[in-house]
């Protein structure tokens, strides 16, 4: 049953309501292209302005009343619901009819949401238990915020076009990320982690958060008066980016956008829930990369080295070189060394020394080998001080206060 649900969510292509708004119409009633500019062009932002003290204000469903004053009372939009504006002057008259089709795209949009987050889950459901079985033979559970899982959603979600193709979608992402954290404002994870040994729970509690987010998101804008500042819709739809014509697209055209990264920044993630750590040795004599988790590079005008390894606390001081582990990262991944390795530590370099910087709480980037993407501890050792005489976990842990 289980992979039944993951691959119907795989086959399911997100529906839109059929004839899809096109700039034609009546003969006598010639339109513009469905264009943010032809929404600047025909002032529609003042035209619902004014239509905001002519339509009778209702205490629900303030968006059909509005669409009511338009001539097309049976414009009812909602989840599962697909109003349609028909076409130009059939019934509604220019230039109300281009308010109604970025109404329409609105409620597509919003309910592509709603579909969109099974699509994310599905995703995740399918790429975390691969990853648990790669990296994390002893999953715990209690380690990992769920946050990140609802981040990752984000990138996903950030990609559902308000109008036109997924395959477009790169210039709107960021109009896309923007609704998502502002207007829907996605669900706190606060106290809650990633159920690492059942991914499956808590993808299902996120997408039970997520939804209930879009539903009450959707259902405050469509009771709300049409010019109130928080939740009407002339708000929402103001500047026309609502304003083109909608297209279908599938799991596969989203998942082939964000695999990649999201599979990086997991790795990590599942790494880091089991305390392992890169260290960077600076001013070394001598050097040896051969083995998968050492990285090895000459400093410039010097006769050293600087060494980067990854390792983990193995008893109670000892640090074991991750040698399996970095096999996956290269040969299954495609990740190199300098990727899993130096990549982190510049991270934190550029980060002010700051400890696992994640610049991703709006949604991760398409470039899965983006700076932090990967991440993970890094403890710094300059072999040319004077040695401590401690081991390398209790110098991290104690004198550079890492959690090892």
């Amino acid at each position: 049953m289980r992979s039944q649900l993951i691959f119907a969510f795989a086959t399911t292509t997100l529906a839109f309501p059929t004839p899809f708004p096109q700039s034609t119409g009546a003969d006598s009633c010639p339109s513009k292209a469905l264009t943010p500019q032809t929404w600047i062009d025909l002032k529609i932002d003042d035209f619902l302005a004014g239509a905001a003290k002519n339509y009778t204000k209702t205490t629900t469903n303030n968006v059909q009343a509005l669409a009511a004053s338009f001539g097309a009372p049976n414009f009812f939009c909602g989840l599962d619901s697909f109003c349609n504006a028909g076409q130009p002057c059939l019934p509604i008259e220019l230039p109300a009819w281009y308010a109604a089709i970025a109404i329409q795209n609105w409620n597509n949009y919003m309910n592509n949401m709603n579909t969109a987050i099974g699509f994310a889950s599905s995703i995740l459901s399918l790429k975390l238990p691969e990853i648990v079985q790669d990296v994390f033979p002893d999953p715990q559970d209690n380690i990992t915020p769920l946050k990140n899982m609802v981040t990752i959603f984000g990138s996903v979600l950030g990609f559902v076009p308000f109008t036109g193709a997924v395959a477009t979608a790169a210039g709107t992402l960021q109009k896309g990320l923007a609704f998502v954290n502002g207007r829907l404002k996605p669900p706190a994870a606060t106290d809650r982690f990633l159920a690492w040994s059942d991914v499956a729970s808590s993808m299902a509690d996120i997408v039970r958060d997520y939804q209930a987010v879009v539903s009450t998101s959707m259902t405050a804008i469509l009771n709300a008066p049409v010019d109130d500042a928080d939740n009407g819709i002339n708000g929402i739809i103001s500047g026309g980016n609502f304003l083109g014509v909608s297209q279908n697209f599938t799991q596969t055209d989203l998942q082939n956008i964000v695999i990649d990264s999201i599979t990086r920044n997991a790795l990590g993630l599942a790494l880091q829930a089991q305390k392992m750590f890169v260290t960077r040795f600076s001013n070394v004599n001598t050097c040896n990369d051969e083995d998968q988790n050492m990285l090895c590079t000459k400093n410039d005008g010097s006769s050293t080295f600087t060494q980067w390894a990854l390792l983990r606390r193995e008893g109670d001081a000892n640090a074991e070189s991750q040698i399996d582990t970095s096999k996956v990262l290269m040969d299954k991944y495609g990740m190199t060394k300098l990727e899993f390795l130096k990549g982190p530590t510049d991270c934190f370099d550029t980060n002010g020394k700051k400890q696992l910087t994640n610049p991703f709480d709006t949604g991760l980037p398409t470039d899965a080998k983006a700076a932090c993407v990967f991440n993970l501890l890094v403890c710094d050792i300059d072999s040319s001080r004077p040695s401590s005489g401690k081991g390398i976990v209790n110098f991290c842990k104690e004198d550079q206060g890492l959690d090892v």
